[in-house]
């Protein structure tokens, strides 16, 4: 018997939101212990050590330096590839009864309205986390994903978005009271209270891009709040399956080059363990569905050709295909939807209904 006996290859399958991999699952089979084993258990047990007589070495995480790996950029885009496929498409209405017709997840945007005090990391536990904290108590927000990065002037900002509808003034007003108990409304308050609206009109409208008249409805808004509510937040909500690719490719993307990597306030030290994104244990839960082909009751890659929109992406040891499911009609979109929502409700997956 050839050394390539020794192997059987399966035809598998992996399934997502927005693609399916097609690749062979390699066995052993061990003819003196009468078993068959995946090759990718014996690898794992030798870089282990279980069946190596080198020595041991204990894996080391390197640091982010800022900067989010390939990895962790996949990983990011298929937790909000699963959030948009899973969220329910609902009415809303906003407080200013302005309604909003199939909503299905918000991006939002928070930034500091004045300079950075200090490193990121408190940046992160002082603002963002007591901020999450209450807007999940409100809201009762539960399925969300959320970006660090850091603007043309160094401060470091947020990109959330969620399955759950969340009213802008909300979060304005929370926000920006998280902000005033930390210090970063007062150095915009003193600097905005002594501009004249020329003044006003010539530092926020500098190519005069905006009309006149609206910059001076921004100032008279300003002063009548006393400048205590900065523009410190943005909330775009997704209503299309376009959207959501228009989004990560904006909010999510994995580096700009005009924007700096980190805050002068941060370094190795005090920026140990800072997170560059996070997401919500019910997403952490969703990878992707795998199998073997045989084992599914109808051909997952012939119903996928039935796509308008897809594209094919052949590498050495797999074919994967990204597809919109959205253009996939009848009984084949139908299967695929099954397949992911039921392994979607075994991982304890709830949508939000608000």
């Amino acid at each position: 018997m050839s050394k390539y006996d020794r192997y059987i290859f399966l035809p598998s399958f992996s399934l997502e939101p927005n693609k399916v991999t097609s690749y062979n699952s390699v066995f052993i089979r061990d003819r003196e212990k009468n078993e068959i084993r995946s090759i990718h258990d014996l690898k794992s047990k030798r870089t282990l050590g279980h069946e190596s007589t080198k020595t041991e070495t204990s894996i080391v995480r390197k640091a982010h330096n800022f900067t989010i790996s390939d990895n962790a950029y996949r990983t990011l885009k298929r937790r909000i590839n699963w959030l948009y496929y899973l969220s329910k498409s609902k009415q809303v209405t906003t407080y200013t009864g302005k309604n909003i017709y199939n909503f299905k997840m918000a991006f939002i945007t928070l930034t500091l309205p004045s300079k950075q005090r200090t490193c990121t990391k408190d940046v992160t536990n002082q603002l963002l986390n007591p901020f999450l904290i209450e807007l999940r108590r409100i809201t009762k927000m539960e399925n969300y994903v959320w970006r660090l990065e850091f603007q043309e002037n160094g401060n470091a900002h947020y990109h959330l978005v969620t399955d759950t509808y969340v009213d802008y003034l909300l979060i304005r007003r929370l926000w920006n009271r998280i902000l005033k108990n930390n210090g970063y409304i007062k150095p915009y308050q003193e600097k905005f209270s002594k501009l004249n609206l020329s003044e006003y009109n010539k530092l926020t409208n500098p190519q005069g891009k905006t009309e006149f008249k609206i910059i001076a409805q921004r100032y008279a808004k300003g002063k009548a709040e006393n400048w205590e509510q900065p523009p410190s937040v943005d909330v775009k909500s997704v209503i299309s399956n376009n959207a959501i690719s228009n989004y990560i490719s904006k909010y999510f993307s994995k580096t700009d080059e005009k924007k700096p990597l980190k805050n002068e306030h941060d370094n190795a030290e005090n920026s140990e363990n800072l997170r560059l994104w996070f997401c919500s244990r019910s997403l952490s839960k969703l990878k992707s569905i795998s199998g073997f082909c045989e084992a599914v009751l109808y051909d997952i890659f012939a119903l996928v050709s039935y796509a308008e929109k897809k594209r094919k992406v052949i590498s050495k040891f797999a074919i994967t295909t990204y597809f919109d499911i959205t253009s996939i009609q009848g009984k084949a979109r139908k299967f695929i939807s099954m397949l992911l929502k039921d392994y979607s409700i075994k991982q304890g997956y709830i949508p939000a209904k608000t």
